[in-house]
């Protein structure tokens, strides 16, 4: 080595030696001391640097920790960097060599690498401490993260022969975070505004097994501006409500009624939610103009197996945020109410063998406009009982065909058979839907 020759020659050092070259590598080069009597310590270094701020500045000390002079031949800095990306003339730095007061750039070697003080040839020495003053500048398009900056210090023992005098003075590697040059904000949100909402007409008691009762979902838009809403109800008690006791339906502006979508809350175990939910994304939002109201009709019933409890209901409704805003809520006061235990089931009928002498006939089919305004359970549809002469013989067959199916059914489906031939098909709806009624209660 160069510098060994000069060494032992006595001539005066001129140039850094060549273990300069490989200034990350933590062991030490090949003919070298595994550890020097020179230390190395930072001082100074703060936590962190902003990118595109002020420089930071910090010391290292080289102490010569034996009882002769160590000669320093080159030192330098290092920015280990954890996958970051730091490219070259994104950190600068600068230094003050030991004993003076002006700065000067460290020649950048890679992205992260300076030498400092390379052809100083410092003498330290016994027990004494060379210093140097080191500046930091980060631009503001350096990647924040976390850096290890570390200290190598090439020095020589002259007391030992040429082939064991080299060592390195390895500093320990603080951690330096690189904070970003505009500190990232969450933008400031406004919560969206809400509806008004309110329940109307929720019965007080429920009969387990029974039909379903009426009642209504009022929104209003008070805001001032267009809302977007999605509204469910929810069922509130001591204990969560099985989902699978609950006829919850309302009816869709094309006037069908669809039931409800159970749901849960992962902040209120006890609540059962049923969302008014008919079918797709469009149409599960509400688009409540500024100063319009919607009104939902809505029924519930209650299987036979329903828990006998004590519930509250209340309808909740969601705003969709617009820019700039988050979420929402609004919630309805609360109607408290009651499930009764079902009264039981009806005494099974004796199947119909003959022609009845007085078989029962069934009203004209109630208008379509009371079945989507006002929303009435289909088993509050009038039936009108009449005296009518004896039927046909095939009206008596169907008759005794439709009523061996025997139970609570059974007095339906002999009235459907007896009135398909009596009355023609517009009747037959109105008692098929009669049918299906009473089947829902049971």
């Amino acid at each position: 080595m160069a510098a060994a020759a000069a060494l032992a020659s006595g001539a005066a050092l001129t140039s850094a030696p060549a273990a300069l070259a490989a200034p990350t590598a933590t062991a030490a080069p090949q003919g070298t001391q595994a550890t020097s009597p020179v230390t190395a310590a930072f001082g100074g270094l703060p936590d962190s640097v902003k990118a595109g701020g002020a420089p930071i500045e910090f010391s290292v000390t080289l102490k010569n920790t034996v009882d002769h002079q160590m000669d320093v031949l080159g030192s330098v800095l290092t920015l280990a960097d954890p996958g970051l990306g730091i490219k070259p003339g994104q950190f600068k730095l600068e230094y003050q060599a030991p004993g003076t007061t002006g700065w000067q750039a460290a020649e950048e070697r890679g992205a992260a690498v300076w030498d400092v003080d390379r052809n100083g040839g410092r003498h330290v020495a016994a027990g004494a401490e060379a210093v140097y003053r080191l500046r930091l500048t980060v631009s503001a398009d350096a990647p924040a993260g976390r850096v290890g900056p570390g200290f190598n210090a090439i020095v020589s023992d002259p007391t030992l022969p040429p082939e064991q005098r080299i060592s390195t003075a390895l500093s320990t590697s603080p951690n330096l975070v690189v904070a970003p040059a505009v500190t990232p904000t969450t933008p400031a949100t406004t919560p969206a505004a809400t509806a008004d909402v309110r329940l109307d007409g929720v019965p007080a008691v429920f009969t387990a097994g029974t039909e379903s009762k009426p009642f209504k979902l009022v929104l209003g838009n008070t805001s001032g501006k267009d809302l977007r809403l999605v509204p469910a109800i929810v069922f509130q008690g001591k204990d969560l409500l099985p989902s699978g006791t609950v006829r919850f339906e309302f009816q869709a502006p094309n006037g069908d009624w669809l039931e409800g979508t159970p749901g849960g809350d992962s902040d209120h175990p006890a609540w059962l939610c049923m969302g008014l939910r008919a079918g797709s994304k469009d149409a599960d939002v509400v688009v409540l103009p500024k100063g319009g109201t919607r009104t939902f009709n809505l029924r519930l019933a209650f299987t036979k197996d329903a828990p006998v409890v004590a519930e509250s209901l209340l309808a909740r409704v969601g705003s969709l945020p617009g820019a700039g805003e988050s979420g929402a809520e609004s919630f309805s006061p609360r109607a408290d109410f009651t499930i009764q235990a079902a009264t039981g089931t009806p005494a099974p009928t004796t199947p119909v063998t003959s022609v009845p002498a007085a078989p029962a006939t069934v009203a004209a089919a109630v208008p379509a406009a009371q079945v989507t305004t006002g929303a009435p359970s289909p088993a509050a549809e009038p039936v009108q009982v009449a005296a009518a002469a004896a039927p046909a013989p095939a009206a008596v067959e169907a008759t005794r065909l439709a009523s061996t199916g025997g139970g609570s059914s059974s007095a339906p489906m002999a009235i459907t058979g007896a009135t398909a031939i009596a009355l023609g098909i517009g009747t037959l709806v109105v008692a098929r839907r009669r049918q299906r009624a009473q089947g829902a209660g049971n």
